[in-house]
């Protein structure tokens, strides 16, 4: 009827036979008009006190009243209905593809083996399974018996039970579609983590999502298993392993999206050392030559020369023309005609070519800023490759744990 994982209680619907011989209970048939057996209330004759050793149910009664066929010979058959449960001790290790292996024993409270005996009936040592009704949850491997003879404390005579194993296999089709593949759509989803620019605000925001999609799957985990459960569940580790990778994976997105800005806020070069590991062996080792190939030689940047082209007055009023190309030297060539038109004229190329120099100057810190903030935004991709390689390690790890386990699940059950 039914495994409560998290009581550990076995409920089981069964009909129990008895039959004994009762020498008081006999009759000749012929004085009793051909009468050859009877239906008597199991409360007017004596029945066997058998018990179930390990009961887990706070009901005074766990049979239904049923009467007595018994026969001329003093035989006597009694079937009651029963409702047992049992304790089990469940191991969810394999959760949800676990295999169960629960037992009842059933004997004498007050008689011991020298006062009644038990055996089998016709000697088959397995429970009748020919009336069983199929469970939509669990899938019976077996259900086997044994008759042992143990000697308590209590008592010096020998007590005798008959146990009956039932195993059990969880059907986990159900389970399949509601733990297992959105466990591996959100691992999948995880990935792209590593793959949304550092800069991206949504690459914070889907590991967040990620995790809280984790954890109420987590919970519902959590709802089919025993409070206390000696051994956790394969798949809730998988779970953990996940929750942890993408709480890390949170922290290093943040460590990412702040190298990456680094750079621009405090433009700073890369240490010499960090930058050798990390863009001569590291990048190379991720196949990442052609991102910091860019970057290899030291120094600052350099700015492009730029080439103007400046025109000048003779003194006889023709014009002419010549080439500057950023040195300091003005060559711009005037015929002195007067003195105040030479002043005024060496002001102005003087103010032009202050301009000239602080424009450069100003390209030329642009430039290295710029560099300087690649320099750590290709630090910040390396970082993200070395943790994606790390978490895509971790999860094939991981399967390979699980998948053992949900293979042998299978074959076993086959």
């Amino acid at each position: 009827m039914n495994l409560d994982e998290r009581k550990q209680i076995l409920t089981l619907n069964v009909w129990t036979n008895y039959q004994w011989k009762d020498v008081h209970l006999r009759w000749n048939v012929t004085e009793f008009h051909g009468v050859k057996k009877i239906n008597i209330p199991a409360t007017e004759i004596w029945t066997p006190d058998l018990r179930l050793y390990n009961f887990a149910d706070e009901r005074l009664h766990e049979r239904r009243d049923s009467l007595c066929i018994v026969d001329s010979y003093g035989g006597v058959s009694w079937i009651p209905q029963a409702v047992f449960k049992s304790s089990c001790d469940i191991d969810v290790k394999a959760f949800p593809f676990d295999k169960q292996s629960c037992h009842l024993k059933f004997g004498s409270w007050t008689y011991d083996g020298l006062q009644l005996d038990l055996y089998f009936k016709n000697d088959i040592e397995e429970m009748d399974m020919s009336e069983f009704q199929t469970s939509n949850v669990w899938h019976v491997i077996s259900a086997v018996a044994k008759r042992n003879v143990k000697r308590y404390t209590c008592c010096a005579e020998p007590f005798i039970d008959l146990t009956f194993w039932i195993t059990i296999r969880r059907k986990a089709t159900f389970y399949a579609y509601t733990l297992i593949l959105p466990c591996v759509l959100l691992t999948s989803l995880t990935l792209i983590l590593f793959w949304i620019p550092a800069e991206s605000p949504a690459k914070l925001t889907l590991g967040m999502s990620t995790f809280m999609a984790f954890f109420i799957l987590l919970i519902i985990f959590e709802a089919n298993l025993p409070p206390a459960a000696t051994s956790f569940p394969v798949i809730g580790t998988y779970y953990c392993v996940n929750m942890v990778l993408i709480t890390m994976s949170s922290f290093l997105c943040v460590f990412v999206v702040n190298m990456s800005v680094t750079g621009t806020r405090y433009p700073v070069h890369l240490p010499k050392t960090l930058k050798k590991v990390m863009f001569t062996y590291i990048a190379r080792a991720l196949c990442m030559d052609n991102i910091v190939k860019p970057f290899m030689e030291d120094g600052h940047v350099t700015c492009p020369t730029t080439s103007r082209r400046y025109m000048g007055v003779n003194g006889d009023g023709s014009k002419f023309t010549n080439d500057w190309k950023g040195s300091s030297e003005t060559l711009i060539t005037v015929q002195k005609d007067s003195s105040n038109e030479l002043a005024v004229i060496h002001t102005k190329v003087n103010e032009i070519r202050n301009f000239i120099k602080i424009y450069k100057e100003r390209l030329e810190e642009k430039d290295r800023k710029e560099k300087i903030a690649k320099e750590w935004k290709v630090l910040a991709l390396i970082f993200d490759r070395i943790f994606f390689i790390i978490y895509i390690t971790t999860i094939i790890v991981s399967l390979m744990v699980v998948l053992p386990i949900i293979f042998d699940s299978d074959i076993e059950e086959k």
